[in-house]
């Protein structure tokens, strides 16, 4: 049975240790230490803060978002037209404003 508890020792004193450490941690990379050509030790960085990924839900062709998908795309669609026609808008917007 593994023990779930981590063994904390401190090695603030240790310059060597303190090295290695560093190096582990900036490689991100576990590294294996080894004596006489036997693996001794593997050294591990910590684990990574993991976010929670969010559990969507699966969508199907009666999900509203499917109406929007290419909507930019059609060069014909004179309701949403905007990026077509963005200094157009603009000038109006303006012009509406400062008479």
């Amino acid at each position: 049975m593994l023990n779930k508890e981590v063994k904390q020792i401190d090695i603030s004193n240790t310059p060597e240790l303190i090295r290695l450490a560093e190096e582990v941690q900036k490689s991100n990379q576990v590294t294996m230490l080894t004596k006489d050509g036997k693996d001794v030790l593997e050294v591990r960085p910590p684990k990574l803060a993991r976010r929670k990924r969010l559990k969507g839900r699966p969508t199907s062709k009666d999900d509203p978002l499917w109406r929007i998908i290419g909507i930019a795309a059609d060069p014909t669609d004179t309701v949403n037209d905007v990026s077509i026609n963005t200094d157009k808008y603009l000038a109006e917007a303006y012009e509406d404003k400062h008479l």
